[in-house]
């Protein structure tokens, strides 16, 4: 399997959905499996830096390294018959065991930590679009494509993916 070159943490969600070729359904399962994996990460101060004073919600930069690539090793390696698939098209890299697996995991630590939330809430903003073709994902399985979601703000597209993810039992 050919890996792909990977995305700056930085990228939107949609940068990442049309990188990966990735149906939306999917990506909430991939947000799911992130999910576990960070409340393993978040809730023993074991994975804390030593100098962090902060309380829940920790930051991005309060976790170690050592313990980062733990999570994005655990979250790379946990995916299910429609996961699997994606987790494998990051390739190791000296300084990251799994980018896509960092990518959800970063973004994770974003949208609890509350940077992404605007003063836009319940606006409608046309630009946030979600598309997916029927011709996505043809090499693997996939629980079905959604044609389009709108998403208020940043903020919401971690959200919703965890909400459309309890539709299915892992």
């Amino acid at each position: 399997m050919a890996s792909l070159a990977p995305l700056a943490m930085s990228s939107t969600k949609d940068e990442l959905l049309n990188h990966l070729n990735l149906p939306p359904d999917t990506y909430a399962l991939m947000a799911k499996e992130t999910d576990r994996v960070y409340i393993w990460l978040t809730s023993e101060k074991s994975h804390l830096k030593s100098n962090c004073k902060r309380k829940p919600p920790y930051d991005w930069s309060d976790i170690q390294e050592k313990s980062k690539d733990e999570a994005m090793e655990a979250i790379g390696k946990g995916g299910d018959e429609y996961t699997d698939y994606y987790w494998r098209l990051a390739a190791p890299a000296v300084d990251c065991p799994n980018w896509i697996a960092r990518w959800f995991l970063y973004h994770k630590f974003r949208y609890r930590d509350g940077r992404n939330r605007t003063h836009q809430r319940g606006s409608h903003n046309s630009d946030r679009r979600y598309h997916t073709d029927s011709g996505h994902g043809r090499h693997h399985r996939s629980r079905g494509h959604h044609h389009s979601s709108d998403y208020a703000n940043q903020d919401d597209y971690y959200e919703e993916g965890l909400m459309n993810a309890g539709m299915y039992a892992l």
